[in-house]
Parts: structure tokens; C-alpha cells; sequence
């Protein structure tokens, strides 16, 4: 029976329970270091998916979990503070020394978590082994092999790393000579300093979650949309309670390419100075939202162009080269693709080029150059601010 003009009408709509696609940008890791777990119940060397502090819990990780050093439970509630939206994995593991953490975990975690985690902190309790912030260093280096390794394996991901040992009064250089996807955090709020078990805790969590709430394109000392002030982290302080004496040390810090905490005089709040890698300045990869615009395009790409694998290939029969039907049909595969980002905001232009003059019957290779154009970022805003007479220049108009 139709519906008639006089009657009620019910028209069914969808969206209203707020369920969403998720957003593969936010999905984060967190690898930390425990020997002893009577306290929870979690297995060692084994995944777990979090989306909330109360799937932590479930598990046995809440503030009593924290003891001896570990800091799972504040890293865990700090990133789920930063986003609420976020997808966090975790892995606890035995090892003991940072860099075998590093070095011999990581992938494991990558692999374990299907390649999804886009960024990956790693924590460890115990940094005291009489190497002192050399432990750091040395995981540096290790996590530039295993990101680079990880980037061929079509699991790009960025690393945090903790910087217990710092010392503010002599810190280490941490530009390395290498495009690194690794970065050091040494912030953490100074009142956390007064807990015994958390004197040497870097703000981990925090910088986790603020790069899986930003676009890749954005950086995360954003003032506008990242002000770190929260429950947990209401104050600027270093590793070990360390606190500044003076700005040239903030700038000899900014310059050695730490990730710290730092208050903007006229505005309340607590915000990160920059998003550095320990990649030289002059790198294309010297800060994490570079490196996560790449990441995120190959990821593209690579879904997009999969199931052309092991394609047939038109060559024109009489040069050998590509038919321009072919290098349309692919030129605007990965367009299409990848034009998502710069509707986002994510990129300011892609450009995509197949050249036709390739040899692709004695290769059986077919070359594609993709070039980015990024999003800009005002690290500085210069104003040029001065007095005007009025007078002086309507008299020099009379004359």
C-alpha cells in the first residue's frame, strides 16, 4: 500500500550514533619493557588493542601497574588525554637494555600489529646501566636501521623514543648524518618529578597522542590546536626534574634536535617547541610531519597500484616504448589515489609523471615519479612594526 500526501511520514536517517571510519593516521604503539606482571595481565611478546584507558585497565595496567620505573599506565592515559579518538596497540616485552628493546622488538610489534601502527614510542623502565644517556644514543642509531627496514617492508613508521640520562647541563648533539624517522622526547611536568617512580619519566604519551590527533601535514607545536595542559601535565620541566636556567639553553636544546615542553609568554598553557627528528637540518625528513606525509603517500600509492601487479602492459608495436593509453591509465590511478591528501590539506600538490620512453619488455619494470609539493609551516612570524606620523606625510603631500 503507497504512501499518501495527508498521512506521517518516517524518513529514516543514519549517522547518528557517531560511529565513524577510522582514521588510519591515528593508529599509535607503545612498546614498553616490564620482567615482572603479576600486577596485570599482559602477555609478554604479545599485542593488545586499547581504545580507551578502560580497555588498559581490563588488562590490569592502572596506576598500581607503575612501580620500579615502568610507566605504562601514565604513558597509556596521557595519550588517550591528548586524543580520545585514538587507537592505541601495545607490547610488553622482557628485554632489558633500550637499544636491544629497540633493535629487537620494534619489527616484531610492527609485524604483530599487520603494519597498521603509523608512529611507535618505545619506553624503558630501567636507563641506569652505567652508559647513562649513551643508551639513548645508541637506540638512536638502531631505530634509524629498523624505521629504514620498515619503510621497505611497507610498514613506515615513525619512533619515539624516551630520554632518560639526559643531562641538561651537557646534552648530546642528537643529529645524526642519516633522513631518520626517530625522535627524542625529554619534557615531562616537573610536579611528576616529586613521585619517586616517575622522576625520570619523559611526556611520551603526550607527544604519542598529539601526533596521532594531528593531520600528518601539522605540526605538533601547533599553539592554536596543541596545548598540552591537562590532567597529568600541567607544567614545563625535563627528565630527572631538570629545569632551564636561561633561553640559551632552550635554543642550544632546539638546535641539538630534542622534543620539549616551553610556555609562550602572554598565553597560557604548555606547548612542545618543534616536531625535530634527529636528522640533520638541512634534511627533507628533519621534522615528523615531513615524514608522515611520506609515509602516508607510499601507503597510498602502493594499495593503489597492488592490484596492477603482474599486469599486461600495451607497448606501441613499432617504437617498443609505452602506449599513451598506458601511461594515462596509470598517471591518473595514483592521482586519483592520492588527491584525498590534498583535499585534506594534507599536501599542497601531487604530481604524478609516467615516462613513455621506458624499456619495459627487456625490464619488466615500469618506472613512476611522484613529487610532493607540502604543506608550509610558520615556524616564525615576523612583524615589522614601527610609528607613522600623520603630519610629516600630509606635508610632504602639500609641497
Amino acid at each position: 500500500m503507497g504512501v499518501l500526501f495527508n498521512d506521517v511520514v518516517i524518513n529514516k536517517l543514519s549517522g547518528g550514533l557517531g560511529r565513524r571510519t577510522p582514521n588510519q593516521d591515528m593508529v599509535s604503539g607503545l612498546l614498553f619493557n616490564s620482567t615482572n606482571d603479576s600486577k596485570g595481565n599482559i602477555e609478554k611478546d604479545k599485542v593488545y588493542r586499547l581504545a580507551s584507558v578502560k580497555d588498559a585497565k581490563a588488562l590490569g595496567i592502572d596506576e598500581s601497574y607503575d612501580t620500579d620505573g615502568v610507566s605504562a599506565y601514565y604513558q597509556i592515559s596521557q595519550f588517550f588525554r591528548m586524543n580520545p579518538s585514538g587507537d592505541l596497540f601495545i607490547m610488553r616485552s622482557e628485554e632489558v637494555e633500550y637499544a636491544e628493546l629497540v633493535g629487537n622488538k620494534v619489527e616484531e610489534m610492527l609485524v604483530k600489529a599487520d603494519g597498521e601502527i603509523r608512529q611507535l614510542a618505545v619506553i624503558c623502565y630501567n636507563f641506569d646501566s652505567g652508559n647513562g644517556f649513551n643508551d639513548v644514543v645508541d637506540a638512536i642509531e638502531i631505530g634509524t636501521d629498523v624505521s629504514k627496514q620498515a619503510f621497505l617492508d611497507f610498514r613506515p613508521v615513525e619512533i619515539i623514543l624516551e630520554g632518560k640520562g639526559f643531562d641538561i647541563s651537557n646534552p648530546t648533539d642528537l643529529k645524526t648524518g642519516a633522513d631518520t624517522n626517530v625522535s627524542v622526547v625529554i619534557a615531562m611536568d616537573k610536579d611528576l618529578a616529586l613521585k619517586e617512580n616517575y622522576k625520570n619519566t619523559a611526556a611520551v604519551g603526550v607527544l604519542l597522542g598529539a601526533i596521532s590527533k594531528a593531520k600528518v601535514s601539522e605540526n605538533i607545536a601547533w599553539v592554536e590546536k596543541f596545548n598540552l595542559t591537562g590532567e597529568g601535565f600541567r607544567s614545563v620541566g625535563f627528565v630527572g626534574g631538570q629545569e632551564l636556567v636561561s633561553e640559551g639553553q632552550m635554543k642550544t636544546l632546539d638546535e641539538y634536535k630534542y622534543i620539549f615542553t616551553r610556555k609562550h609568554t602572554g598565553l597560557p598553557g604548555v606547548y612542545f617547541n618543534d616536531s625535530h627528528t634527529c636528522s640533520l637540518p638541512t634534511s627533507d625528513f628533519t621534522f615528523i610531519e615531513a615524514n608522515r606525509t611520506i609515509n602516508k603517500a607510499a601507503r597510498i600509492a602502493r594499495t593503489a597500484l597492488l592490484p596492477k601487479l603482474n599486469s599486461p602492459v600495451l607497448v606501441d608495436p613499432d617504437t617498443g616504448k609505452l602506449a599513451p593509453s598506458v601511461v594515462k591509465g596509470f598517471e591518473t590511478l595514483c592521482r586519483s589515489a592520492l588527491e584525498r591528501m590534498i583535499s585534506n590539506e594534507e599536501v599542497s600538490e601531487i604530481d604524478i609523471l609516467v615516462d613513455q620512453n621506458q624499456d619495459i619488455l627487456a625490464k619488466s619494470e615500469l618506472e613512476i615519479q611522484m613529487s610532493i609539493v607540502p604543506m608550509g609551516t610558520a615556524r616564525r612570524i615576523v612583524v615589522n612594526l614601527g610609528f607613522k606620523n600623520p603630519f610629516q606625510l600630509n606635508a610632504t603631500a602639500t609641497v
